[in-house]
């Protein structure tokens, strides 16, 4: 049997290309947000600064404390996750980038909401906000994408 490539190609409308661009994109601001302050940390001598995710993630000092290492993951997430989803927005056209979309908005929003949590700095609050328009894009893209697929 041989393959046909007209087939097999996604047919987008551009409403639905106009909300991946615009999903990759918010993303793009997402991994921009991780070098905005993201927490409050208390040092030994008692000053108060403001850590972004790469400072917390990457410590030339190294780890010194189980509690550093719970953080450096927390806030690997927070690089990650937005690299991941912005190149599924760019690549894909299909079902799988509205599903990992969802996984990382509820998964980010929740390590922020619960993992810092009192702490929290205007990095994260401002990611916070942007993660929650990316909800709503992605439904919207999902729905658009299944109306799209049944109207064909």
């Amino acid at each position: 049997m041989a393959y046909n490539r007209e087939k097999s190609k996604i047919k987008e409308s551009k409403k639905a290309k106009t909300l991946r661009i615009t999903l990759a994109v918010l993303y793009f601001i997402q991994v921009v947000l991780t070098t905005f302050p993201f927490t409050w940390i208390v040092d030994d001598s008692g000053n108060v600064k403001q850590l972004t995710a790469f400072q917390l993630m990457i410590r030339p000092s190294g780890y010194e404390t189980v509690q550093d290492v719970k953080l450096a993951f927390l806030f690997g997430v927070f690089v990650i996750f937005p690299v991941v989803c912005f190149f599924f927005c760019v690549l894909s056209k299909g079902y799988i980038k509205n599903f990992v979309s969802f996984a990382c908005c509820i998964v980010c929003a929740s390590l922020i909401t619960f993992g810092i949590g009192a702490t929290i700095a205007m990095g994260a609050v401002v990611s916070l906000l942007l993660y929650i328009l990316i909800l709503f894009f992605t439904t919207q893209n999902l729905l658009l994408t299944v109306a799209d697929n049944k109207a064909e």
